[in-house]
């Protein structure tokens, strides 16, 4: 049984991933692209998502052998830290593509197998 930190931070995890795609909800890579907020927005939903994904026990990411918590933390270090070289094309790719889809249903997916059995 995870501790209610680590739900916590699957649940920001989740929670960002959701908020990802309504930022994009009917906008195109080009309006991405030309739209600085967009691009502020995401990327900050990003670094949460990476941070998030740094702190996790490593029991816990043992329960979804399919998300890749280590390029989360990766592409986080990259905004954070190498901002100047963050690919945008790449951002947007990440943010729109199956990738994001696959984490948000497996966390789901555990949210529904565990509620009300721990409070989240």
């Amino acid at each position: 049984m995870l501790n209610e930190k680590q739900h916590g931070l699957l649940r920001d995890i989740l929670d960002s991933a959701k908020v990802i795609r309504a930022y994009l909800d009917g906008v195109s890579h080009t309006a991405f692209m030309q739209n600085s907020e967009k691009q502020d927005a995401v990327l900050r939903r990003f670094e949460i998502i990476g941070e998030a994904a740094s702190r996790l026990a490593p029991e816990t990411k043992t329960l979804f052998p399919g998300l890749p918590f280590s390029q989360m933390r990766g592409m986080r270090n990259i905004i954070a830290h190498d901002y100047g070289d963050v690919d945008l094309d790449q951002v947007w790719r990440t943010a729109s593509g199956p990738d994001l889809d696959v984490l948000i249903a497996s966390l789901r997916s555990f949210f529904d197998s565990v509620e009300g059995s721990c409070e989240i």
